[in-house]
């Protein structure tokens, strides 16, 4: 008989990757074991989005406040858009999802969400692990960490993705609501690589998000005055600002995690965050489906999957073309979009490639960039 504060599984953090697991542990009637979860945060609020390409008709679709079948990028006055039959841009209000599977847990007994417990420490003592919080000693066999940490140790290349973003009700119906502006007015400024990423929600509501590339985490303080200069450089002047989104994502290869007896990870620290977009909610969502499987038919936890060498190759080429070549970020990216068919870039983006895609997406790269970082590696090669 387990003890008062003895549970079969301890979650590290409440953030998407555990709430997802919980809702497919509930979906799968995973409920022989005892899950607790354990997250900082007092409450949840409306502080995120969650945007993907999927089909139309998808096991989100109930949680989709808007979706767009056009979506554009833009650099210099020029726009590239593209438009797909068969895929959608959807765009999740975190707050709902939040609500979704709170519910969801809420009906499992076998599942425990503590807030704002702060993890302090864990520690290996026999064949369990003990965790202490702030408020309380937890005993477990098994631990899941889905924590996000301030300092993620990258391999080389990588960059940050600073973001912040305003969602504003407007005085006037500025914006089109068809369309999508994943990557508007692409520039580069002090060795950083810029762009505004709107969401048109309503006529008159928008998300609009000033993201940056580089070798340095932005503040927020350091982005608001950009992303305010530039709601003046469009004209826009009247309007209340209805919420805010700020985050770093890093965008790179994690240094492998410290294998642990029946420790596993997930999540932005398990590597769910695509290398070179940022992207992870669908990610995310796959590993929770096949961890909870797998712990109904085998009782262990799973990691976030390695990725597919093909993409992990590209990405990490991608990065580090972009990374040597961060002036030159929007023409790189403005071929890209311009040359690449549309529903492979989103079979690529979204982690579902065919093997035809891989070579659309080799063909669609500047090839100027790409040739002379293979020029460059040679040379180093050869002076080893």
């Amino acid at each position: 008989m387990k003890k008062r504060h003895e549970y079969d599984f301890i979650i590290l953090g409440g953030g998407c990757a555990s709430l997802s697991f919980a809702v497919e542990l509930t979906k799968n009637q995973v409920n022989k074991y005892k899950f607790l979860i354990l997250e900082d945060r007092k409450k949840y609020e409306d502080d995120k989005s969650w945007c993907f390409w999927h089909s139309k008709e998808n096991p989100f679709s109930t949680l989709v406040s808007k979706s767009w079948d056009s979506f554009s990028f833009s650099c210099d006055g020029k726009e590239i858009i593209h438009r797909s039959k068969e895929y959608c841009y959807q765009y999740i209000r975190s707050l709902d999802f939040y609500k979704y599977a709170l519910k969801k847990i809420k009906k499992n007994p076998s599942i425990i969400l503590k807030l704002g417990e702060k993890v302090l420490r864990t520690k290996k003592f026999d064949e369990k692990y003990i965790v202490k919080t702030n408020k309380q000693k937890y005993i477990t066999r098994s631990i899941l960490d889905t924590r996000t940490k301030k300092d993620i140790c990258l391999e080389e290349p990588f960059l940050f993705q600073s973001f912040l973003g305003y969602e504003i009700l407007l005085n006037s119906n500025k914006y089109n609501t068809d369309k999508a502006h994943i990557m508007q007015d692409m520039r580069v400024s002090n060795d950083r690589f810029l762009f505004d990423y709107i969401l048109p929600i309503k006529n008159n509501t928008v998300l609009i998000e000033l993201t940056s590339f580089s070798k340095q985490k932005l503040r927020k303080e350091e982005l608001k005055k950009i992303l305010e200069k530039d709601l003046v450089r469009k004209r826009i002047f009247n309007y209340k600002i209805l919420r805010t989104e700020f985050g770093i994502i890093p965008m790179g290869f994690l240094k492998k995690n410290k294998m642990k007896p029946n420790y596993f990870y997930a999540g932005a620290l398990g590597g769910a965050v695509r290398a070179s977009s940022g992207y992870a909610f669908l990610r995310i969502q796959k590993w929770a489906k096949d961890c909870a499987v797998c712990l109904k038919e085998t009782g262990q936890l799973i990691s976030h999957p390695k990725e597919n060498l093909i993409t992990f190759k590209l990405d990490k080429i991608f990065l580090n073309v972009l990374e040597k070549n961060i002036i030159s970020a929007n023409q790189i990216f403005y071929f890209f979009f311009k040359k690449i068919n549309t529903n492979s870039l989103i079979r690529f983006m979204s982690g579902n490639p065919k093997m035809l895609d891989y070579l659309k997406i080799i063909i669609a790269m500047p090839k100027k960039f790409f040739l002379h970082m293979s020029v460059v590696k040679k040379y180093y090669d050869n002076k080893k």
